[in-house]
C-alpha cells in the first residue's frame, strides 16, 4: 500500500477527496498523458498537483501519491471489467473479518466464474488464506452465501464485496460437521422446535410471549406466531453472543433472525421494535468486525432502523414518553444509532453529516452517564446495579425519580407476570377442555363470562365448544340440554392418566351396564365405583359425552406410545434448556450496557474527524 501521511488524516478520505476532484475535472487517469500506451506510468501535470494541493489543503507529495494510487486502481478495475466481459471470469473482493484483536486483517481479490457455487468460492478463500474451510462463513449484502447455490443465483456480481467471517480455532476443532459450526445450525433447529410449539399452542415453561411496545400481548395467527417466535429466539441468541463479544457467531445468528423477520408482514413488524433493534445489532457486529466501510448493507439497515424507531417512538420521542410514562430508557438505542450513522457517514466521506451525528451521539452518551455515587445510593435502598443504571438513564440522573421509576417497573413487572401466568393457565385449561367444533381454541374469556352468569364452568366450556365460542348460542344449547349442567370439571382432574382396574369395571358391568359406559364413568369419577354407578343410573346407562372425552379411552393399550412420547418430550426439553440457557428473561436486558465500546468508538472517530 502506498503511504500517504497527512498528519493523521484518514487515507481513504484523502483518496476520496482527490477522486472527487478528478471526476469534476473529467480526468481519466487510465489514458495519456497519465498512462502510456503500454500501461506504464505517464506524466501528471505539475499545475494539476499544485492546484489540487491548494484547493484540497493537502501537501503536494500527498496529492501526487494519491493520484498514482488511483491510477493503478483504475487500471486494475478496467482490466477486471474487460476480463469479465471476454471470459465471464469475475473478480470478487473478500475481506477477512477476524475481529479487532486478530493479526490477519486484509482484503483479497479472487477470480471466479459466477456459475460456480458458494462452496467453490469458500474453497478458493480457504486456498488463498490457508484458513480451514470449516471455519469460514461468507456474507454478501447482508446475507450468508449458501454453499449449494451458484453465485449468480445469490446475486453476486463482478466487483462484489464479500465478508469472510472466520470462526475461532476452538469452535472449528470442536465440530467436524459444517452444520454444527458455532452452534448456529443446532440453535436454529432448537428455535424451530420452540416455534413449532408456539404454533401448536403447546404451553409449557418455554412459552414465548409476543407483545407490542406497550406490553400488550399480540394475538397472531398460528403461522405468524411461529415465524416471529423463531425470529425472536434467533435474535436473542445472537444478542447473547454479542454480549459475550463473540461477534462472528453473533452475526451469523442475527442474519438468520433477519431472514425470518423478513417473512413476516410489515404491519406486524410495525407493532414491535425487535426488527429495528436487530438491524442495529447487525451493524454493530459489522463495526466490531471492522467491516462497516466495506458493506453498503450497513447504511440500508440503519435507515430501516431509524424509520421504524420514528414510527415506534415518534419524531421527538413523544410516543415513547406516552408509552413509558415520560421515561425514555430507550434513548441508549438512539445513541448507538447516531454513533453508527456517524461512522458510516465518515466512511462514505460525508464529513459534515458524520461530524453532526458523532457530536450528537457524544452529547447523548454524556447524558446517559450514571453518577457512581447516585448509583451507590440507589443500591443502598435495595435496588440492583442494573435497576439503578436503567432508572438513572430513564430519568436523566434524577435519583428520586429513578427510585420511583424502579418501583413502578417492579410493580408493572409483577402485574405482567401475573397476567402472563393467567393467560398461560387459561391456555392450559383450554387445551384440557379441547378445541371447538371448527378446530379453533376455546375462548376462556367467554367461559369466564358464562361462569359469572352462574353457569357451571364445565357446562359453559362444552356448550361453547359446540357453538364455536358463540355465547348466545351456547346458552341456548344449555337450555336445550340441561344434562350438560352435570358435567364434571376438568380442573378436578389433578392426577396422571388413570389405569382402570379390571375388578372395578367388572363390578359396574355386573350391575347391567355396558363395559365402555362403565369405563367412561369410572374414568370421569377417578375410579370411584359408587359415584360411577350413581351417574350411570341417573342417565340410564348413557352418559352425556364431552366432545373430547372419547379420546384415549383405552389408556392401557396406549401406554407404550405414551412412554415414547414422554421420552421424546424430555429430549426436546433438554434441547430447549440448552437453547435458553444464555438468554436473559429480563425484557430490559438489551438496554443495559456499560457503553465502554461506544465511548472508544466515539473517541476514535471524533479524533479522525478533528484531523480532517
Amino acid at each position: 500500500m502506498i503511504n500517504m501521511d497527512q498528519g493523521g488524516v484518514d487515507q481513504e478520505l484523502i483518496l476520496d477527496k482527490v477522486r472527487t476532484k478528478l471526476r469534476e475535472d473529467s480526468v481519466k487517469l487510465w489514458l495519456p498523458p497519465y498512462t502510456t500506451e503500454t500501461q506504464e506510468r505517464g506524466e501528471v501535470p505539475l499545475e494539476l498537483i499544485m492546484r489540487y494541493s491548494k484547493v484540497l489543503n493537502l501537501k503536494e507529495d500527498v496529492v501526487a501519491t494519491a493520484v498514482e494510487s488511483l491510477r493503478i486502481h483504475a487500471l486494475a478495475k478496467l482490466a477486471e471489467r474487460n476480463k469479465f466481459q471476454t471470459t465471464g471470469i469475475a473478480t470478487v473482493k473478500v475481506k477477512l473479518a477476524m475481529g479487532q484483536k486478530d493479526s490477519l486483517k486484509r482484503v483479497i481479490s479472487l477470480e471466479v466464474s459466477l456459475e460456480k457455487s458458494g462452496f467453490d468460492l469458500k474453497y478458493a478463500v480457504s486456498q488463498e488464506t490457508g484458513l480451514d474451510r470449516i471455519r469460514l462463513k461468507l456474507i454478501c449484502a447482508g446475507k450468508v452465501i449458501s454453499d449449494a447455490q451458484t453465485l449468480t443465483a445469490q446475486n453476486i456480481k463482478n466487483g462484489s464485496q464479500v465478508m469472510a467471517v472466520v470462526l475461532t480455532e476452538t469452535e472449528g476443532q470442536a465440530r467436524q460437521k459444517e452444520e454444527e459450526i458455532c452452534d448456529v445450525s443446532r440453535t436454529r433447529q432448537a428455535a424451530e422446535l420452540l416455534s413449532t410449539r408456539a404454533e401448536n399452542d403447546d404451553v409449557d415453561e418455554f412459552d414465548i410471549r409476543i407483545a407490542d411496545q406497550s406490553g400488550r400481548t399480540l394475538q397472531l395467527p398460528k403461522e405468524e406466531r411461529k415465524s416471529l417466535t423463531l425470529a425472536m429466539t434467533l435474535h436473542e441468541k445472537g444478542r447473547a453472543a454479542l454480549k459475550a463479544k463473540n461477534y462472528s457467531k453473533a452475526l451469523l445468528l442475527l442474519l438468520e433472525a433477519d431472514k425470518e423477520f423478513r417473512s413476516c408482514r410489515a404491519e406486524i413488524l410495525d407493532k414491535v421494535d425487535n426488527f429495528a433493534i436487530l438491524c442495529l445489532d447487525i451493524v454493530w457486529c459489522y463495526l466490531c468486525l471492522e467491516n462497516v466501510s466495506e458493506l453498503p448493507d450497513a447504511d440500508r439497515r440503519l435507515h430501516q432502523c431509524e424509520t421504524m424507531f420514528l414510527k415506534s417512538y415518534g419524531h421527538n420521542n413523544e410516543r415513547l414518553k406516552l408509552l413509558k410514562n415520560g421515561a425514555e430508557v430507550e434513548r441508549i438505542l438512539l445513541m448507538r444509532l447516531h454513533l453508527l450513522q456517524g461512522i458510516v457517514a465518515f466512511h462514505q466521506h460525508n464529513t459534515d453529516v458524520a461530524q453532526r451525528l458523532l457530536r450528537q451521539a457524544m452529547d447523548e452518551y454524556n447524558g446517559l452517564q450514571v453518577n457512581p455515587e447516585a448509583l451507590a445510593h440507589l443500591m443502598e435502598l435495595g435496588f440492583s446495579a442494573r435497576e439503578g443504571r436503567l432508572g438513572m438513564r430513564a430519568c436523566q440522573g434524577n435519583v428520586a425519580a429513578a427510585a420511583e421509576y424502579i418501583m413502578k417497573q417492579r410493580q408493572d413487572q409483577a402485574e405482567l407476570l401475573k397476567k402472563e401466568k393467567q393467560e398461560r393457565d387459561d391456555r392450559k385449561l383450554a387445551k384440557k377442555y379441547g378445541n371447538c367444533a371448527n378446530g379453533e381454541r376455546l375462548n376462556m374469556q367467554n367461559v369466564n363470562m358464562m361462569v359469572q352468569m352462574m353457569y357451571p364452568r364445565a357446562a359453559a366450556a362444552e356448550a361453547l365448544k359446540q357453538t364455536n365460542n358463540n355465547v348466545e348460542r351456547a346458552i341456548d344449547v344449555l337450555q336445550d340440554h340441561p344434562e350438560l349442567m352435570e358435567l364434571p370439571d376438568v380442573r378436578d382432574d389433578k392426577g396422571p392418566p388413570l389405569d382402570l382396574r379390571d375388578t372395578d369395571i367388572a363390578q359396574v358391568v355386573s350391575l347391567g351396564f355396558e363395559a365402555e359406559a362403565a369405563k367412561t364413568a369410572l374414568r370421569r369419577h377417578r375410579n370411584n365405583v359408587q359415584k360411577a354407578v350413581d351417574d350411570l343410573i341417573k342417565y340410564n346407562g348413557h352418559l352425556p359425552y364431552t366432545s373430547d372425552e372419547s379420546e384415549g379411552s383405552s389408556s392401557g393399550s396406549e401406554s407404550p406410545d405414551k412412554d415414547l412420547a414422554a421420552r421424546k418430550r424430555e429430549e426436546e426439553n433438554q434441547v430447549l434448556d440448552e437453547l435458553i440457557s444464555d438468554i436473559s428473561r429480563d425484557e430490559s436486558d438489551h438496554l443495559d450496557f456499560e457503553m465502554t465500546d461506544e465511548r472508544q468508538f466515539l473517541e476514535d472517530y471524533l479524533a479522525k474527524m478533528s484531523s480532517v
